[in-house]
């Protein structure tokens, strides 16, 4: 099943993609954004090259012309995409889907994604079978090869990171970039800056050694080689890099929802700042901030309040970072720079770090889509300080919240909870888990 949101298209290759379906989304996506010049790059997968031959013979078809990265993470294409003034952008990933799955991101003229209402206009346009007429003249094909240290060299500009300070630590790190779009990036900018690196799961092959999405339980591999090298650090990324976890030096993945929380805790040592987050974000950002400001899950809903509000630094607690220095979009080399760089002024180890933020207990869950649930049935259930609806349904307590909402990108309904201890968060789900039952 083919899946559409504001994250663009996900679905399985086999089933869901071909020639013919691509050729109509790109003759939506030129028409609606006016695309005359696209960069587009692709994470590790097996069917990436040959989706994006299919991508690229639908752009030069209508005239436009393209400059491949070939692999490349997707904030890599987003800030290619503005910074070179392309119409707009394409990356060929499915993110943390398995490898099965692929898809497409789509971004406008500043390296965003395509608002929802956006996205909504572009798949209007295909299901009305939208005709674009072929262009008399071929649009021309070029390799992009400095993508990547253009990128790096952004990252190592911006104001909250000390370059120098930094290679001056030689930190051992160890990079597992599940061999997708981060798999040569990722092991450059650790290099450049200064650290002895290890990599796992770098060939950039996209064949998956560990379940692609970044979580804790996802990170055994990288544990033990942290342990093995006696590493400062281990990073992981999902397949488009846009995503980033972190294993601390005692071997512990520490979960991919305190990569945020020391991103901006590295932050506010040079600026004071309100950040905007999603509302499935820790209540730890809430204490180590002094302001945060809260949206909807997905990028897009976190970058249109950052421009809103002109607030420099956002992200989500999946691992997302966005420095609005750098560009507008979750960025993995950024968010390693600024945990270095932390590490770098408090020189302290990341254990140390850690235990000085407050502890919660923090779980994901989820249950097989049912569209007959009503969430405002739900309002209800929970006796509780606060209830949110600008997305699913969350209810909050002063130490404990629980939310409730439909995927965007899988046919499931996402439940996520927080608490001091697991049995408050054990309790809460289940309580909602009876009630759908």
């Amino acid at each position: 099943m083919l899946i559409r949101s504001a994250s663009g298209l996900r679905g399985i290759v086999k089933d869901d993609f071909s020639p013919q379906m691509i050729d109509q989304y790109i003759a939506s996506f030129i028409s609606n954004q006016n695309i005359t010049s696209c960069v587009i790059g692709r994470d590790g997968r097996s069917s990436g090259k040959e989706i994006s031959q299919w991508v690229i013979n639908a752009l030069t078809k209508y005239g436009v012309n393209v400059d491949n990265c070939d692999l490349a993470t997707t904030p890599t294409i987003q800030l290619m995409t503005e910074k070179d003034k392309y119409d707009g952008g394409i990356v060929i990933t499915a993110s943390h889907n398995p490898t099965e799955y692929n898809g497409l991101k789509f971004l406008q003229k500043d390296g965003t994604f395509l608002s929802p209402g956006q996205c909504n206009t572009l798949f209007t346009s295909v299901d009305s079978k939208l005709v674009l007429n072929e262009s008399e003249i071929i649009g021309e094909v070029s390799d992009y090869t400095s993508a990547d240290e253009q990128h790096i060299a952004k990252v190592f500009a911006a104001q909250c990171i000390n370059t120098n300070f930094i290679q001056s630590k030689k930190f051992k790190v160890v990079i597992d970039a599940v061999n997708g779009g981060g798999s040569n990036i990722l092991p450059q900018l650790c290099k450049d800056l200064g650290c002895d690196v290890t990599i796992i799961n770098c060939n950039g092959d996209g064949n998956f050694t560990r379940v692609a999405e970044p979580l804790a339980e996802n990170l055994k591999d990288l544990e033990e080689k942290v342990l093995e090298v006696g590493a400062d650090i281990g990073f992981a990324t999902d397949p488009d890099g846009d995503r980033l976890s972190i294993v601390s030096n005692t071997g512990e993945a520490i979960g991919e929802e305190y990569t945020l929380v020391l991103a901006f805790k590295n932050f506010i040592n040079y600026q004071d700042s309100t950040i905007v987050t999603n509302l499935s974000t820790s209540r730890m950002i809430d204490d180590v901030s002094s302001c945060s400001i809260r949206t909807k899950i997905g990028e897009a809903h976190v970058v249109e309040k950052m421009k809103e509000l002109n607030i420099s630094i956002g992200g989500e607690g999946n691992g997302g970072v966005i420095l609005k220095e750098v560009h507008l979009g979750r960025d993995s080399l950024v968010a390693i720079a600024m945990v270095l760089n932390l590490l770098s002024n408090d020189d302290k180890l990341m254990n140390e770090i850690i235990s000085e933020i407050p502890q919660y207990v923090f779980i994901k869950d989820k249950i097989n889509i049912d569209d007959s649930i009503d969430f405002d049935s739900l309002a209800t259930l929970f006796d509780c300080d606060e209830i949110n609806q600008d997305d699913g349904i969350k209810f909050s307590w002063p130490n404990k919240w629980i939310h409730i909402r439909k995927s965007n990108t899988e046919p499931i309904i996402r439940i996520f909870a927080e608490a001091k201890t697991r049995n408050e968060v054990n309790k809460l789900i289940q309580t909602l888990k009876d009630y759908l039952k």
